[in-house]
């Protein structure tokens, strides 16, 4: 079954609104202005839960085959977007979509090198965006006019964080992700992002112990992880976000099986069903 115990890294709530310091600011570590605190938790094997697909379930496991790996992992960029991009269009008939990040990571030391610095696992329970940062980074990324002309038609903006392991398989520093139907609205706590030159908002999560968690063991280089950020459509029915850190396995050896991954951050759009 593979069903595990592990820490996960949680916010403490406090009365003002928690910041941190970005890697983007810091080199690598982020510095925090709140407190944290580490939580047992059951894992459940995703791969047994039958019936999982994105729409429903704000996550998804996916065959995935990429020319993108670690032997061209600098220059093959925008071939990994257009693969990406005929994934999308053949998985959810996209209207479109607007690959607009991809954050390469590593549990190495040094972590993994990206264009606005080096980058590790996130180690705290979070979810990218809120849903104000979430309206205004879609703006940002399609244009104003495009957003305004979508949310009044009968489409949708996703925003989903793709997740691509570059070893052959993760046995280090894998992620858990909980059932957003299991998360409560005050769990996610809005929390700014400081950047050289702007403030983002993401949630960070509290714990409940009404969470439900999930991991993928032995994830394959083949395959990928479809996690939900935001959506436009406000439906109690449908998962609006899907919380996600990266956790440390028992007794695992990073030097022997480093965690090498890729994520993409994406917007499409998609038919209102």
């Amino acid at each position: 079954m593979l069903n595990i115990k592990a820490e996960i890294t949680f916010i403490k709530k406090q009365k003002t609104k928690p910041y941190y310091d970005s890697s983007a600011i810091t080199g690598l570590v982020p510095k925090l202005y709140f407190k944290t605190e580490k939580k047992q938790v059951v894992l459940s094997n995703a791969r047994t839960i039958k019936n999982i697909y994105f729409e429903k379930s704000g996550f998804e496991i996916c065959k995935f085959s990429s020319n993108y790996n670690s032997k061209n992992i600098h220059n093959n960029l925008n071939s990994y977007k257009i693969e990406l991009t005929n994934f999308l269009k053949k998985r959810f008939n996209c209207l479109n979509s607007y690959i607009f990040d991809l954050t390469r990571r590593s549990n190495s030391s040094k972590g993994a090198k990206n264009n606005d610095g080096n980058r590790q696992p996130a180690e705290r329970a979070h979810v990218d965006y809120t849903r104000d940062s979430g309206i205004k980074r879609a703006m940002d990324i399609i244009g104003q006019k495009y957003y305004r002309k979508i949310i009044n038609s009968q489409f949708r903006i996703i925003q989903l964080n793709i997740w691509k392991p570059l070893c052959k398989t993760v046995l280090s520093s894998p992620l858990a992700f909980a059932l957003p139907k299991s998360v409560l609205k005050k769990d996610l706590i809005a929390t700014d992002q400081r950047f050289p030159n702007r403030i983002g908002e993401i949630y960070h999560l509290a714990y409940n112990n009404k969470q439900k968690w999930l991991w993928i063991p032995n994830m394959k280089d083949s395959e990928i992880l479809l996690l939900k950020g935001w959506d436009s459509l406000e439906n109690k029915k449908i998962p609006m976000c899907t919380p996600h850190t990266s956790f440390n396995l028992k007794n695992q050896n990073i030097k022997r099986n480093p965690r090498e991954s890729i994520e993409a951050r994406i917007f499409m759009v998609i038919k209102n069903e």
